[in-house]
């Protein structure tokens, strides 16, 4: 409610909004009400930093590479000197090969890559019964997929992702099993902005009750509470699901149909539903430059308001990044096929690039952050 805008946080009513957040957030994602839960600074990268800074160090670490995200978690592991680590890597557009892993250690992957439009396609090779903690960095993967709790311990993601909420705040959530190690480890020297832990060494129970370690926003806030008024709506986490399901099927058939375009992420098993990264056919250039086909293919759909920020990550090939998140209408992805057509036609068919092309009336805007 606006009421509560500009309120402060630390009030018994501002305290009870953030409160409500967590209780709302731990049911729409149906987390086990073993775990806690809490709401952190710097979205979903300032919770997996907190997660690797309050909880590695006691066993060794395997991390999977699989994104440009698991890349930079798998630096600060070693900048840091947080554990001895061991990196499994694999081609751009796929996840590593998951066998051969070693129950005592701990894992830190991401659920869903969103420069790369990699996932991994389960979590089965996860031992239900292993010794150390498995860290995921679900910034995108929270709300677009199921997650099996059995094979998580630490779980990470953002507010703007896949509910749209305004950016800036960030969730974690931690397991029995993780909060042991977090008690056992009471007193380990944290940068206050990341400590889970009090002054004198307990943990801060406190920041698992809406008691938030920074000043958090409270226009956001109320925004992430109309996000959430509307998921719930929308039938919650299987409803949710379905959508990032029904937004799949139209890109895959769009893409399945379509000679010029082809998938970034080859392996259909390890194929993000929700990240559509997507590049040229080899070939499909042939007399221009594929990085230069895409980029006038976006400068026209951006100067037509068709489609905004879908070019390709920086570190990926040439091509589009669509997100295709349950706030995102299956509808509109149909029109946003047809238009990259109309856009790759006239790029193709052009021998310069005209000041202005005219095109169909209808508008889309959207991409992903």
């Amino acid at each position: 409610m606006l009421r509560y805008v500009g309120r402060s946080h630390r009030s018994s009513q501002g305290a009870e909004r953030l409160a409500a957040v967590i209780r709302r957030m731990a049911c729409l994602l149906e987390l086990p009400d073993s775990w806690l839960c809490g709401i952190v600074p710097g979205s979903g990268t300032g919770a997996c930093s907190m997660a690797l800074q309050n909880l590695l160090g006691p066993v060794p670490v395997e991390t999977f590479l699989s994104d440009s995200f698991s890349h930079h978690w798998a630096n600060e592991i070693d900048a840091l000197a947080l554990a001895p680590q061991t990196r499994h890597s694999c081609c751009y557009g796929d996840f590593p090969n998951t066998s051969g892993i070693d129950p005592g250690n701990d894992i830190v992957l991401v659920l869903n890559g969103t420069s790369s439009g990699v996932c991994p396609p389960d979590l089965d090779w996860i031992p239900a019964d292993r010794e150390g903690l498995v860290i995921a960095d679900a910034v995108s993967a929270a709300f677009t997929r199921h997650i099996d709790f059995d094979r998580v311990d630490v779980l990470c993601w953002s507010w703007q992702k896949a509910l749209g909420g305004e950016g800036g705040h960030g969730m974690i959530a931690l397991s029995p099993r993780a909060q042991a190690r977090l008690k056992a480890g009471e007193g380990r020297p944290v940068a206050k902005l990341m400590r889970l832990h009090n002054p004198d060494g307990s943990v801060n129970n406190a920041f698992f009750g809406g008691r938030t370690i920074s000043t958090p926003s409270m226009f956001a806030t109320e925004d992430i509470h109309s996000a959430l008024d509307w998921a719930e709506a929308c039938g919650g986490l299987s409803a949710l699901v379905k959508r990032v399901g029904d937004n799949y099927s139209v890109m895959a058939d769009w893409v399945n149909a379509t000679s010029w375009i082809d998938w970034l992420c080859t392996n259909p098993g390890a194929r993000s539903r929700c990240s559509i990264t997507l590049r040229l056919q080899p070939g499909a250039g042939e007399k221009k430059d594929s990085g230069k086909i895409v980029s006038g293919m976006i400068r026209l759909l951006e100067a037509e308001g068709a489609a905004l920020d879908i070019w390709s990550y920086g570190d990926a090939p040439p091509g589009f990044r669509i997100w295709a998140g349950p706030t995102v209408e299956a509808d509109d992805l149909a029109l946003l096929c047809e238009w990259l057509d109309w856009a790759h036609r006239k790029v193709c068919e052009a021998t310069t690039m005209p000041d202005r092309i005219i095109a169909p009336q209808q508008k889309l805007a959207y991409g992903e952050s």
